[in-house]
């Protein structure tokens, strides 16, 4: 009788999310203060006195009282997601903390892929709210030091990789948005979490790539945005990888 209990609040849950976090998706990004997409020009020199600034698209959708985002069908779009993730994590037999946990993340991955698939940008308010997030799962790590060394190794390796595409293309294949990303996600899910969530980032872009450049809506030398595949692959941690540390060579 007691896990029937659960249950039904863990699908209510889900569904209260699903609708709040659908729509709200679309509403949150449409009224979020315009200066928080704010950034320093690409060209930009370190030390320089430039200024920073709003992307077009931004400037001319608020102008014209347009929605950055339209509600149709993009609402719609969303509350499907988090209906389908959600009721997996409910049904799967995940806590409600864990539920809650990861639609919370998912909310706002969600948010950044938009920014950076819209504007090239990720406000670093998102970053924060992923690192309030992390305190949540401090409990499911039996070291103290487990999240702190795996953001050291978000941060590093896709540093890591900045640095080698200024040295072999001379420009650079990863921005500062997704090192930061890739830094959270090392904070929430540890070293091994980290490693996994940026394999799988690197795949799917490059196949996201490799299908644009394919079917000729893109080249080799366009910028293409990497949260949206950073989504896809925290969605595919959370819901199926998450925990599988002891399957893998990551135990100090």
């Amino acid at each position: 009788m007691s896990y029937n209990i659960d249950l039904i609040i863990r699908i209510a849950v889900a569904f209260i999310f699903a609708v709040v976090m659908g729509n709200g998706s679309v509403v949150a990004f449409n009224r979020m203060p315009a200066k928080w997409f704010e950034e320093y020009p690409e060209d930009a020199e370190i030390g320089s006195d430039a200024e920073k600034e709003l992307p077009e698209k931004l400037i001319e959708a608020d102008a014209m009282g347009r929605q950055r985002l339209p509600s149709s069908p993009w609402k719609y779009a969303f509350v499907g997601y988090f209906a389908i993730t959600g009721l997996y994590l409910a049904i799967r037999g995940s806590s409600l903390k864990y539920e809650i946990a990861v639609l919370c993340i998912l909310f706002v991955v969600l948010e950044m892929a938009i920014s950076d698939q819209l504007y090239q940008v990720a406000p670093d308010q998102f970053m924060w709210a992923l690192v309030v997030i992390a305190i949540s799962f401090t409990d499911y790590y039996d070291k103290w030091w487990e999240q702190s060394v795996g953001a050291l190794i978000g941060f590093g390796i896709s540093f890591a990789i900045l640095i080698l595409g200024n040295l072999l293309f001379k420009t650079g294949s990863i921005g500062g948005a997704d090192i930061k990303f890739f830094g959270c996600m090392g904070l929430i899910t540890g070293r091994s979490g980290v490693v996994i969530i940026f394999i799988l980032t690197t795949i799917i872009f490059a196949i996201y790539s490799m299908i644009r450049i394919a079917t000729g809506r893109g080249s080799i030398k366009d910028k293409n945005a990497m949260l949206p595949s950073g989504l896809a692959a925290v969605t595919i941690y959370f819901l199926f990888l998450w925990n599988i540390d002891n399957l893998l060579m990551f135990e100090l």
